[in-house]
């Protein structure tokens, strides 16, 4: 009987610890599935009288995405615009510090627009969805297409921004598709930094493969050769050889996830590609 009662309470005294982990990890997941955006996104949030301070002259726009609310935008022009970037920029950050990339483009005769989201900078709403964030940055370029043709119009993604871009060019008819630091699918990039994370958790897909699959405008894509964030491997250079015939990969020596803007060779191939 003893031995019984000693068994018994041994197993209990087993399985305790392991309810407990089993517990703590559905609270994890469930903590994890309704506050993606947290994971995913990390802006700065400017307050809404914030004065932008650039070197170059640039108009502020707000531009309406829905019936309420708007998207904050910076437009930089340039002196003889041979048409426009849309830039969609990374998962950090917001428009005081994005701007400053803006005489690159405007150097090259092109106008850049650069866009936050819901929750970057001065916009105080909130992102709750992929489909909410696709449906943003179609109605900024739908706007953008009645100021532009649209074969003057180059939608340019970096990292986060790669997947947006893509399902922009998807849709519609743009003259060039960059894509910077890109990765293959959404979903995959947050398997491989958390990969105790089921997919079926994963609401933030945004499969970059399969809207470059619709593209058909030309594909340039840039990438450190020592991103460590967003590897080539596995990402860019799949992309690549998907679509070989329609994507131009250029890979750069030396540099990181955030150093493709620091590098020589990335300024000199997108004079190439911006003339």
């Amino acid at each position: 009987m003893n031995g019984y009662i000693k068994h018994f309470f041994n197993k209990k005294i087993v399985k305790l610890p392991l309810l407990f982990i089993a517990s703590l990890y559905v609270f994890a997941m469930t903590f994890f599935y309704f506050n993606q955006e947290e994971f995913y996104f990390h802006p700065k949030t400017l307050a809404t009288d914030y004065q932008y301070q650039f070197d170059a002259e640039f108009e502020e726009i707000n531009i309406p995405v829905d019936k309420k609310n708007t998207l904050n935008t910076l437009l930089f022009k340039a002196k003889n615009s041979k048409g426009i970037i849309l830039y969609l920029h990374g998962n950090a950050g917001a428009l005081h510090n994005w701007g400053m990339r803006s005489k690159l483009y405007t150097d090259n005769n092109y106008d850049v627009l650069f866009v936050d989201y819901r929750g970057f900078g001065k916009n105080k709403n909130q992102l709750e969805s992929e489909k909410m964030l696709h449906n943003d940055m179609q109605q900024v370029y739908d706007l953008l297409k009645t100021k532009y043709q649209e074969s003057h119009i180059i939608v340019l993604g970096f990292s986060v921004g790669s997947g947006l871009a893509a399902n922009i060019a998807a849709n519609n008819s743009p003259k060039l598709l960059v894509l910077e630091a890109p990765y293959y699918s959404f979903e995959s990039l947050v398997k491989k930094i958390a990969p105790f994370v089921p997919k079926f958790l994963i609401s933030y897909k945004i499969p970059t493969h399969e809207y470059l699959k619709k593209v058909t405008c030309p594909i340039a894509i840039f990438h450190g050769k020592d991103d460590q964030l967003i590897t080539p491997e596995g990402n860019s250079i799949q992309l690549q050889q998907l679509y070989p015939d329609n994507i131009t990969l250029h890979l750069i020596d030396n540099c990181t996830h955030n150093g493709i803007y620091s590098s020589d060779t990335y300024f000199r191939i997108l004079q190439k590609l911006l003339k």
